[in-house]
This record gives C-alpha cells, sequence and structure tokens, in this order.
C-alpha cells in the first residue's frame, strides 16, 4: 500500500490498533471476575437470573475474542508466509513454516481475527448493533492493509477464522442453553437479553436486589 496517503497513516494505525481487542477483553474479563466475587446467595432471584445472562455474554465476548486471536497466531506462524515488507526480497507468496518469527507471520492476520470475532460476538450478543459492530471490524482488517502489515489474503483469511470462531463458540453456548439456544427449525436464536436487563436496573435500583435474612 505504497500509495496510501500518508496524512491518513496516523488515523490507519490507530483503527488498526484496535484490532488487539484489548478493549473488549479487559471489559469483559474484569465483568467475569466481578461475577464471582459477588455473593448471588444474598441477591434476590430475578436479580441472580439477569447476573447469570450478563455473566454468560462476558464469557461467550471473551472466549469468541481470545480463542479467534491464539487461533490465528498459532496458524499464521505454522504457516510462515512473509509479510509484505519483504516483498523485494522474498516476493509475495514466500513461506518459511515453523520460524515463528513476527516477519514469517502474515497468513492468516491475526488482528482481522480478533477484528472479526470481536465483530461477530459482539453482533449476536447485541443485534440491533451489528450495523455498527461489523462495519468497525471490517474497517479494523482493512486498516492491516493500510499500514502495510498483511496482504489482502491474509486480512480476508483472518476475518473468516474470527468469525468461524465466534459462531463456533455460540453453537457451545447453545447446546448447553447458555446465553443462545435453537428453535423449532434448528435456527441460532439468542435469548431474550432486554427484559432481563430492564428487571436487573428495577432490582438494583429500586433497592430489591439484596435479599432479606430470613
Amino acid at each position: 500500500m505504497k500509495d496510501f496517503p500518508a496524512e491518513l497513516r496516523p488515523f490507519a494505525q490507530w483503527i488498526t490498533d484496535l484490532g488487539e481487542g484489548v478493549e473488549i477483553l479487559v471489559t469483559s474479563g474484569i465483568v467475569l471476575i466481578l461475577s464471582v466475587l459477588v455473593p448471588s446467595s444474598r441477591l434476590r432471584r430475578r436479580v441472580v437470573v439477569g447476573a447469570n445472562s450478563i455473566t454468560a455474554a462476558a464469557a461467550f465476548i471473551f472466549l469468541s475474542v481470545a480463542g479467534g486471536g491464539l487461533t490465528a497466531a498459532l496458524v499464521k506462524n505454522v504457516i510462515g508466509r512473509a509479510r509484505p515488507k519483504l516483498l523485494e526480497t522474498y516476493g509475495h507468496l514466500h513461506f518459511e513454516p515453523f520460524t515463528f518469527d513476527s516477519d514469517f507471520a502474515a497468513f492468516p492476520s491475526g488482528h482481522s481475527a480478533t477484528a472479526g470475532a470481536m465483530a461477530m460476538s459482539l453482533a449476536l450478543v447485541f443485534p440491533r448493533l451489528r450495523s455498527l459492530f461489523i462495519p468497525v471490524g471490517v474497517l479494523i482488517t482493512f486498516s492491516r492493509q493500510l499500514v502495510g502489515a498483511h496482504w489482502p489474503s491474509d486480512t480476508l483469511m483472518g476475518w473468516a477464522v474470527g468469525v468461524a470462531f465466534a459462531l463456533c463458540m455460540a453453537h457451545v453456548f447453545a447446546r448447553r442453553r447458555m446465553m443462545f439456544f435453537y428453535d423449532r427449525d434448528g435456527c441460532l436464536r439468542r435469548k431474550g437479553g432486554r427484559r432481563v436487563m430492564q428487571a436487573l436496573w428495577k432490582a438494583v435500583a429500586g433497592g430489591a436486589g439484596v435479599a432479606k435474612p430470613g
């Protein structure tokens, strides 16, 4: 991407940094830690139900993003494709498998895999916001080419790995009836979340969150 305007490179770099998924992993991780520390035995049943739904959503997002990124990281180091910066030296189809060198870890793109997993997992948990999450994920994926870190095929495959991993995790959760379920036609569906969140908020805001001692 030598023709990419230099003035836009800082913006492209900022976008591509989002592909590390740090914010999503930290946020969902904190929710999971808090869910372990909160004494559920002292909470009312409707609060526990809402808290369990939030915990399941956080676990799903965390596992999808972390798993998608780790899968791509392992595969790309095994394949060992040279990055675009080595084009003049090795060409665009040079491979050195099992080198575990970042210069030979282009295919698939780890950032793109994380972006795909983030976009898909968030879109599944918050379907009304999928028109926001999916384009942002695609933009992160495309930015990897703009900063010269990957070939188009690297980012495309990375996106596919992340999306596929998130979908697989959704089916894993659905089989355990956590966060998702299958309808009569066998299609994957998300459990209703807005009513749970509203009930949780009303219970906590109204001071009804803690059960009275018997």
